[in-house]
């Protein structure tokens, strides 16, 4: 036995560091002068590379990590293509990069790292050590996604981590490390797109690591295991703020603390970093001053263990510098803002300036840089804010979210200097990632949830493009792509391929098996599979973002055809016009800068500014509104509808039965829950004269989303059925609900009907009133009416449901709608006949339509009559008789729909507001005690609300003005 391997034996008997460090010292020596064909000259590299990676683990050395490179280069070198040992030869190699890397930010180092991994598994399909061949690979992969935000490394990290989970079995030593892994990727991928499918199967293998590991075997494996679930239960609080996941988060990173090892620096000074995370997050929660206090305390100690020159020094000092600023909102602490400002541009300083991670940090730079500026008055500051803000945007492989918010920092400087050109040139761009930041690949809760943060955007992104002098057209598309995205991406999958299908089959074929693949309902339970079901749910989030992945360049290759250059781009100027022929388009724009209506007609588009349209005026006076609505209504005609009206030409009443039609599409709240169609000063009946300044009196009314959708829709052309025998009319009356008022009514709704059916060739088809039964029966018809209850969710408007008999344990709502694809023989007609189908009562996602109306739209249906607020049982039913009672002579066209819906709501305002009627809203009362704290339409309120006030109840003096109609 040589000396250095004496040396190494006495070292690990006394601990000595000097026999260690001599024997690394004489093996070098060794080596230089062994002859390239010494029998040990493989050997003694592979036990050189090997004490040198021990030290270089302690003591972090540059010099050490270079030796274990070049040992292990040699030895690669010197075995044999089919040498058995070859492929931990290369892993070993890619372990030695990849620490260089974490010391020298080289990305060379790094991209080596990952390709020798990469030839590493591909030389050892049956090698023992296969599953810590892979994790490896996994390791660089993910490593390089976090430096770089790539999505595709970070997908392939998932998928090697589960295949190296699944070379292991259930009692493997390293099976916790690689579910700890695991969790590691799917809780990234969660931080760059929102998906709370990643984060939950995070959290669960994280329960699985900890269950299987044991603080006596190795305490800071168990530590690290420990501190990963408390982070993942903290990073989904802030989603579901169940404060219950926020208290085991402090709990458990409090405990890996106190388990870890005390010369761990780099470790333990992570942990502390998260602690304050969720620390500060619980201070936002209780304004507990000693939570915050406790947040910075223990994120200072973060900084003051970890090496100056470690990769996560800048993310400490990011975190430090947000409790710093939080802490200086609360206490007016102008100390702790200048700490925070210089905290942050430390952590700038140390960030490669390609690192995706500068757009967070030069985002806070600028809100604290602001934030000194409006407290001090320094012009140096604000200028320094501006060029923080615009240099994040710049970022550009830095998260849609975190560009789009310093977009919308920036352009509040900007604009309080006029500045619309620059400003115009950032909302732009913002408005053009919103697609990105809910990709299809996202279910629809997490898709809502990152574009709440975003509402209102392409509102100001159009005002400014046309205080910049863009052309209508420009401000209007900004509209188009920024509203209604969710459903806008899904319209685009369900979109008419015909012509494609024609002119190029094999691209056809490839764009509708993806799409379906996308299209596809997420299953939200997914059985056990070896007990462990994160590996089904996550394999099938795998395959929708791979096929999100293929999709987007099969996009491109078919915009490269001939003929196919806007496939599945946004409107044209063209496209607009065209949608308006014969019918002129409204599209009501309200921002913070501006109020403007959009007048689209067949051989142009322009712009009306509503100069007299004050939003605060409806604020002010919304008490009043609720004992005089009719207030309301005047007010809408005196600051939109009619000024739009009489630019388009209709400036009197019709008396020829000769109807105009325009449509109407509003942007956010509260516009997009307020009846235009029905403004006016209506005129009581008796007088002889026909009213003049009301909508009613002048145009027929319909509403839509978008103009897209009103594209869309026009695009699946009325199919007739092959079949003779006559399609479905689903009626589904609701008079008994569980819970529920009765409504006496809806069965005579039915009726009128189911006697019109014979000579509408349709069929009358009363299922059993379930959620499947009906959904089932959407597939076949050809009307669909229902009469009964419905909600609008006050907190998720995918939730907002139509109240079936199981709508307790399994109500139908927008998302099941949504869900369907009707759109190959599309139905014609959706009659909802309940409250507030029309509604989306969530502030933060009013731009994106989100209602059981658009969702039936949606799901097919050429035209959908509903509701913007609660309407008395007896209205509905007279409203659906009248409605009704023409379409025998009229028939299903467009045109017919459009005058039933129109003549309907005229009759019953003049029923209601005629000579001698009393307004008598028959309110529906819920009896149930348990049902306290609901509002009649089943929409949630505090307790303590007065429903005798509430503006719902109120408002149903003007029932008939909340019947809409949506449609093509």
């Amino acid at each position: 036995m040589d000396l250095g391997r004496l040396l190494v034996i006495r070292h690990q008997q006394t601990g000595s560091m000097e026999d260690f460090e001599r024997s690394i010292e004489v093996s070098e020596q060794m080596i230089k002068a062994m002859p390239l064909d010494h029998i040990d000259r493989t050997d003694r590299p592979i036990a050189l590379g090997k004490w040198s990676y021990q030290r270089f683990q302690r003591f972090r050395s540059i010099k050490d990590i270079d030796r274990v490179v070049r040992m292990n280069e040699e030895v690669v070198s010197a075995v044999s293509l089919d040498n058995p040992d070859r492929a931990g030869h290369l892993n070993n190699l890619g372990l030695a990069l990849e620490g260089r890397f974490e010391q020298t930010r080289s990305m060379e180092d790094l991209d080596r790292a990952v390709k020798t991994a990469e030839k590493s598994v591909a030389v050892s399909p049956h090698h023992p050590k296969r599953g810590a061949h892979l994790t490896n690979l996994e390791n660089c992969l993910g490593l390089r996604s976090r430096e770089t935000g790539s999505l595709e490394d970070l997908n392939r990290a998932v998928g090697v981590c589960y295949e190296s989970i699944q070379t292991t079995s259930f009692d493997h030593p390293d099976r916790a490390g690689f579910l700890s892994n695991l969790g590691n990727w799917l809780e990234l991928w969660f931080e760059r797109t929102s998906s709370m499918e990643d984060l939950d199967s995070a959290v669960e293998v994280a329960e699985e690591s900890v269950k299987i590991t044991s603080l006596n075997d190795d305490p800071f494996e168990a530590a690290t295991h420990l501190h990963n679930l408390g982070n993942w239960l903290g990073r989904r609080f802030a989603r579901s703020r169940s404060i219950d996941d926020l208290n085991c988060a402090v709990k458990n990173i409090e405990e890996s603390i106190s388990a870890i090892p005390s010369n761990y620096y780099p470790t333990r000074a992570g942990f502390l970093t998260n602690l304050g995370i969720w620390l500060g997050e619980r201070f936002k929660q209780t304004r507990s001053i000693e939570d915050l206090d406790r947040a910075v305390q223990v994120t200072c100690q973060s900084v003051e263990l970890t090496p100056l020159d470690h990769k996560d020094r800048a993310g400490s000092l990011m975190n430090l510098s947000v409790w710093l600023g939080s802490r200086f909102r609360y206490t007016d602490s102008m100390e702790d803002l200048d700490h925070a400002i210089g905290a942050v541009k430390e952590a700038l300083k140390i960030t490669p300036s390609d690192h995706f991670a500068r757009a967070s940090l030069l985002n806070y730079l600028g809100r604290w840089l602001d934030a000194r500026s409006e407290r001090t008055g320094s012009r140096e500051d604000c200028l320094h804010a501006l060029s923080a803000f615009e240099e994040a945007w710049s970022c550009s492989n830095a998260p849609p979210s975190r560009r789009i918010q310093a977009a919308r920092h920036a352009v509040v400087i900007l604009a309080s200097e006029s500045n619309w050109e620059k400003s115009s040139t950032l909302l732009q761009g913002a408005v053009e990632l919103l697609p990105l930041l809910s990709p299809l690949t996202l279910q629809h809760e997490d898709q809502q949830f990152v574009l709440a943060s975003s509402g209102g955007i392409a509102s100001a992104a159009a005002s400014v493009a046309l205080n910049a002098g863009k052309r209508p057209y420009d401000a209007l598309r900004l509209l188009e792509i920024g509203r209604s995205v969710i459903t806008g991406l899904l319209l685009d999958v369900r979109s008419d391929v015909s012509d494609l299908e024609n002119n190029h089959p094999d691209l056809a074929a490839r764009f509708i098996s993806l799409r379906n693949e996308l299209d596809s309902p997420v299953d939200r339970e997914i059985p056990l599979i070896s007990n462990f079901k994160t590996t089904s749910r996550e394999s099938e989030a795998r395959r929708r973002r791979e096929a999100h992945e293929m999709l987007n360049k099969l996009i491109e290759e078919i915009r490269a055809q001939p003929g196919f250059t806007n496939f599945l781009l946004p409107p044209t100027a063209h496209d607009l016009m065209a949608a308006s022929d014969p019918d002129p388009i409204i599209v009501i724009n309200l921002s913070a800068l501006r109020h403007d209506a959009f007048l689209v007609e067949h051989h142009q588009i322009r712009v009306l500014q509503l100069s007299n349209l004050d939003l605060g005026w409806f604020q002010e006076r919304f008490q009043e509104i609720e004992k005089a609505p009719h207030l309301l209504l005047e007010w809408l005609w005196d600051v939109v509808a009619g000024p739009c009206l009489e630019a388009l030409g209709f400036e009197t009443a019709v008396s020829d039965d000769n109807w105009p039609h325009v449509w109407w599409i509003t942007t956010g709240t509260p516009f997009s829950n307020l009846p235009i169609h029905a403004a006016g000063r209506h005129v009581v009946a008796s007088h002889g004269t026909i009213p003049v300044d009301t909508v009613l009196d002048r145009v027929m009314s319909s509403y839509s989303s978008s103009i897209k959708a009103i594209i869309h829709g026009r695009r699946h052309s009325i199919e007739k059925s092959p079949v003779q025998h006559p399609k479905e009319a689903l009626l589904i009356a609701m008079q008994v609900t569980a819970k529920q008022s009765a409504l006496p009514s809806a069965q005579d709704e039915i009726a009128v009907l189911e006697r019109l059916c014979p000579s509408l060739q349709l069929r009358p088809n009363k299922p059993w009133p379930n959620r499947k039964e009906v959904l089932a029966h959407l597939q076949t018809c050809e009307i669909f009416h229902f009469a009964g209850h419905g909600q609008s969710d006050p907190l998720d408007p995918s939730q907002s449901s139509l109240f079936l008999e199981d709508w307790e344990v399994n109500p139908l709502t927008v998302r099941d709608l949504r869900d369907l694809k009707l759109q190959k023989s599309p139905p014609f007609l959706a009659y909802l006949s309940a409250c507030s189908t029309g509604v989306n009562s969530v502030a933060k996602l009013g731009d994106e339509g989100i209602r059981l109306i658009s969702a039936c739209q949606f799901a097919g249906f050429r035209h959908v009559i509903g509701t913007f607020l609660e309407v008395p049982d007896e209205y509905c039913s007279a409203m659906a008789e009248t409605f009704y009672q023409t379409t025998r002579n009229e028939g299903l066209t467009d045109r017919a729909v459009y005058r039933r819906t129109h003549r309907a709501v005229r009759a019953l305002r003049d029923t209601q507001m005629g000579p001698g009627h009393e307004s008598k809203s028959r309110k529906k009362v819920n009896t149930d005690p348990e049902m306290k704290g609901r509002a009649t339409d089943g929409t949630l309120i505090d307790e303590e609300d007065d429903l005798g006030n509430h503006a719902a109840n109120d408002l149903s003096q003007l029932s008939w003005a909340f019947f809409v109609h949506f449609g093509v």
